[in-house]
C-alpha cells in the first residue's frame, strides 16, 4: 500500500459477524499508515446492529464495544484540505443480515425528496455539500450488476444526483468493482457514465460529475469467495484552508 491521507473502507469487515474475525480486521486496518480512517459496517456484519446483533452480547458489552470505536473529529488533514464525509452502513434486504431496509423505503432522501412509490424513513438525509459518500450497497444501475440485473438502490441514485458528491464509494455487489465517472443531468439523473478500469487521470468537475467507486475486495470464484481485487488509489482535489 503506498503513502495515503485517508483510508476508506465501506464494509463488510466479516463473513457472517464473528466477533474475533471483526477485531482481527480492525487490528488489520491499524496497520495501515494513513492520517485519517474511514470505516462503516457492512451486512455481514451483524454484532454492529444493535436491532440485529449476537445473542451472546449484553447490552454494556455492546454500549462498551461501540463506545471505544466512536470519535467525531473536525479540522483540516495536515496538507491543509478539508472535506466533510456522509455515511451509511443500510443496504436493501432482510433475511437477518445487519443493516437492512425494504425496497420501498427511502433511507437517503427526506419526505419532500422521495421518489412518490417510495416511503422516506430518513433520519439523516444525505445533506447538500457534501464532498464523500460513503455507503456499503451502491446505488442503482451503478456497478451493481449481478447475472445482467441491478441491484442498487434507486433512492440512494435519487440522493447522490441530488447531491453530486466528489466521490461516492461503496461495495456488497462483489461482481460491479470497479470505477466510473457519472456525468449528471441538471434533474440529478445520468447523462453519461464512463468506466475506468484500469489508471487514469481525470479530474472531477464539482457539481457536475461524481467519482464511483465500487471498491469490493472479495471475488466469487470456483473456490467460493476470495480476496483478489486490489483496492483503489485515488487522487481528490479538495478544499483548502
Amino acid at each position: 500500500m503506498p503513502e495515503i491521507d485517508v483510508l476508506i473502507h465501506t464494509g463488510d469487515l466479516t463473513n457472517f459477524g464473528e466477533l474475533k474475525s471483526l477485531e482481527e480486521s480492525v487490528r488489520m486496518i491499524g496497520t495501515i499508515s494513513a492520517e485519517l480512517k474511514l470505516v462503516i459496517a457492512g451486512n455481514h456484519d451483524i454484532p454492529l446492529d444493535k436491532t440485529n446483533r449476537v445473542e451472546n452480547m449484553t447490552d454494556e458489552e455492546y454500549s462498551k464495544y461501540h463506545a471505544s470505536a466512536m470519535e467525531i473529529m473536525t479540522g483540516p488533514m495536515a496538507n491543509g484540505s478539508t472535506f466533510s464525509v456522509y455515511a451509511s452502513p443500510y443496504t436493501i434486504g432482510s433475511g437477518g443480515w445487519a443493516f437492512p431496509y425494504k425496497s420501498n423505503e427511502d433511507r437517503f432522501n427526506d419526505a419532500n425528496q422521495t421518489a412518490a412509490n417510495k416511503v422516506s424513513v430518513s433520519e439523516n438525509p444525505i445533506p447538500l455539500g457534501v464532498h464523500i459518500v460513503m455507503t456499503h450497497g451502491p446505488p442503482y444501475s451503478i456497478l451493481d450488476q449481478v447475472d445482467g440485473q441491478n441491484l442498487g438502490c434507486p433512492s440512494l441514485l435519487r440522493a447522490v444526483g441530488r447531491v453530486r458528491p466528489l466521490m461516492h464509494c461503496f461495495g456488497h455487489i462483489h461482481e460491479g468493482h470497479g470505477a466510473n465517472i457519472v456525468t449528471w443531468k441538471p434533474d440529478g439523473k445520468t447523462e453519461q457514465i464512463n468506466e475506468y478500469p484500469y489508471a487514469n487521470e481525470w479530474p472531477v468537475q464539482p457539481g457536475k460529475q461524481t467519482l464511483m467507486v465500487n471498491a469490493a475486495i472479495m471475488r466469487n470464484t470456483a473456490r467460493g469467495m476470495r480476496p483478489d481485487y486490489k483496492p483503489f488509489i485515488v487522487s481528490l482535489d479538495l478544499p483548502h484552508l
